[in-house]
């Protein structure tokens, strides 16, 4: 597994929002429309970079600020004030890399489907759940969106983890457990079955979350993933807020 900080928080940004380098100093711009500005940082390594929607000149200077995972960096907070505090958000959240091998999490609790020929065809006689639409399912059930791995109860899925981002050698774990399902340790055992559909031919596995998103953040101990970093993001605030 690559253990270059610096590197890993580049592939992750890279593989959520797209990522590109511009030379001669000049800032680091994300691909994806829906964020501001990024700040990713490590015990060893940070990373900065401004979104297609700002024409900020220069660079989000680093101020020396020593790490600290779930205090606000003072380059984001300094944006979001020149913005409007009242116009942008501002989030972070831990971000980890899957160790290899990935600690076994137990046996399952519920049958586990993964997206091999067995599992796509086992999976369209399943039940959409109600927060895919008709087409983003057929894309996930048919291999397109990425690896997934699910495990059902009843003709349903209850948990499912996919690929919401993936970069070139690169793909981050996304996971939707149904309400009346959680805190049965479903989740930890479809992370993993995803894991290891995902894993050939990939550079590094990544997982990341907000910081009070608790259950997520208990998946992660759990499955004893490796603590990379944290990840903040400035988005421009809904309207109404």
């Amino acid at each position: 597994m690559i253990r270059d900080e610096a590197r890993l928080l580049a592939l992750e940004v890279d593989a959520i929002h797209g990522l590109d380098r511009a030379p001669g100093g000049a800032p680091a711009r994300l691909r994806d429309p829906a964020v501001l500005a990024l700040w990713a940082w490590s015990p060893t390594a940070r990373l900065a970079a401004l979104g297609p929607a700002l024409t900020h000149p220069e660079p989000l200077d680093d101020t020396g600020q020593p790490y600290a995972p779930e205090l606000r960096p003072e380059p984001l907070v300094r944006l979001a004030a020149s913005l409007g505090e009242r116009a942008v958000t501002l989030e972070g959240g831990p971000c980890f890399v899957f160790p290899t091998p990935l600690p076994d999490p137990g046996p399952a609790p519920l049958p586990v489907l993964v997206s091999d020929d067995a599992g796509r065809t086992a999976a369209r006689r399943l039940v959409r759940p109600d927060n895919w639409r008709p087409g983003e399912w057929a894309e996930l059930i048919d291999g397109a969106a990425g690896a997934w791995a699910m495990a059902v109860h009843d003709g349903r899925p209850v948990s499912i983890c996919h690929t919401p981002a993936a970069g070139a050698t690169t793909a981050e774990a996304g996971i939707w457990t149904r309400a009346d399902f959680r805190g049965r340790g479903l989740a930890p055992v479809v992370v993993a079955a995803w894991s290891r559909r995902a894993r050939p031919g990939r550079e590094a596995l990544f997982y990341s979350t907000t910081a009070a998103n608790h259950a997520s953040r208990s998946v992660a101990r759990r499955l004893r993933l490796t603590p990379l970093g944290w990840l903040w993001r400035l988005r421009a605030a809904a309207e109404g807020q």
